[in-house]
């Protein structure tokens, strides 16, 4: 199993994941044309996703998803609620509900969804699952919501969203509700917030850690690069830590 993020940021995010014959495509928070390109980077074209999912319904998750379905027809997977958000977005398409907590197989790949806390509605996290090989993917939540710990134990690779660096967050000079709102269990994971969860995960299989969905205003790479090499360094482990680029793919990533 291989991913590669075709972009992660606060202002947009997707990823695309391969296991087996299998090809997936995570979220459409870019454009159709960005998106097309870095499924073009990665030796793939859009005819070749056999499934898009999402994890919920903001903007920065779904904008591209209305232009990709005018023209491909699209077979996307969805909780039944953030399914009603999407179908006046791509009408065409064939939708596939899931439920948190229980496994569907797409191909080689097998999905098992879990809840997750954002102010969104129904949103989702994934675990993947093709040949042994395990990948977590959690992005946008304030909290680490119950059974999503024993879920992920024993991953070998972790998508982890690292949204904000506290004190950048509070002198953002943003208005006090939207730094409350980020900061809030219904909001972002801190660079902390992420190190602890990790702590929580970790075991000496984890082979790659990407952070994710990184603030272009309250946080930087360096520092949440810094603060979860810290932590692996702590735990002593040789886990292969990146960052995912906002505005660039970041390569494929080859779970061993």
């Amino acid at each position: 199993m291989r991913f590669s993020v075709l972009a992660s940021s606060s202002k947009g995010n997707a990823t695309v994941i391969c296991g087996g014959n299998t090809r997936l495509l995570v979220d459409t928070g870019i454009s159709a044309l960005r998106i097309r390109k870095g499924l073009s980077e990665c030796g793939l074209s859009i005819k070749q996703i056999q499934a898009v999912l999402f994890t919920h319904e903001h903007t920065d998750h779904v904008c591209g998803l209305g232009q990709l379905a005018k023209k491909e027809p699209l077979s996307i997977y969805c909780t039944r609620y953030m399914g009603q958000e999407l179908r006046p977005i791509a009408e065409n398409a064939v939708y596939t509900y899931i439920e948190p907590g229980s496994a569907v197989q797409i191909g080689d790949i097998r999905v098992t969804p879990f809840s997750v806390s954002h102010d969104a509605t129904d949103p989702v996290g994934y675990l993947f699952e093709c040949n042994g090989k395990k990948l977590g993917y959690v992005t946008d939540t304030g909290k680490v919501p119950r059974g999503m710990t024993e879920l992920l134990q024993g991953v070998d690779a972790l998508y982890l969203e690292s949204n904000y660096d506290p004190d950048m967050l509070r002198n953002s000079g943003r208005p006090f509700y939207l730094i409350e709102r980020i900061a809030s269990n219904f909001g972002h994971l801190s660079n902390e917030q992420a190190c602890e969860f990790v702590r929580s995960v970790a075991h000496g299989g984890l082979q790659h850690i990407v952070l994710a969905h990184l603030s272009q205003d309250c946080n930087t790479p360096q520092k949440a690069f810094n603060c979860m090499q810290q932590t692996l360094r702590e735990l002593q482990l040789p886990t292969n830590l990146h960052c995912a680029p906002a505005a660039t793919r970041l390569p494929w990533i080859q779970i061993a």
